[in-house]
């Protein structure tokens, strides 16, 4: 048997992103609860001006890269730092937007109402392969 050597992506980077877009799409708890939702979620990284938006719509989800002024209806930015912290688990999202890490803009209603979907989206990035 030959070992197959696996490439890893730069965490928040286009191919981090495109990974996670197929993890999403390939993730059955994911495309289940996102079916009639649709919503957008803006994710900025405040140091480095990286901006991904994901878009759902009726269990459909795209990752692609954005302007970090960006319309939607949700944004989440904090430093790149703060973010590693999120993807290695050391702080969930939540904790970090209470502790002031990242800085979420939108409805905090409405977030609760899709609360459980951003938390599988947090265990699904995770997940992705990246080196940091």
């Amino acid at each position: 048997m030959r070992a197959v050597e696996e490439t890893m992506a730069k965490y928040l980077s286009d191919e981090y992103f495109a990974e996670l877009q197929a993890t999403l799409a390939a993730d059955a708890q994911w495309n289940e609860s996102t079916k009639g939702v649709k919503t957008s979620l803006l994710f900025n990284v405040t140091d480095t001006g990286q901006s991904y938006m994901l878009s759902v719509e009726n269990g459909t989800t795209s990752l692609q890269k954005s302007q970090a002024g960006a319309a939607a209806e949700f944004t989440i930015e904090g430093t790149y730092e703060n973010w590693v912290k999120v993807a290695k688990g050391e702080v969930d999202i939540q904790s970090a937007i209470l502790k002031g890490m990242l800085r979420f803009k939108g409805s905090i209603t409405k977030i609760l109402f899709y609360r459980d979907r951003f938390m599988r989206m947090a265990e699904l990035m995770r997940q992705v392969p990246k080196e940091f």
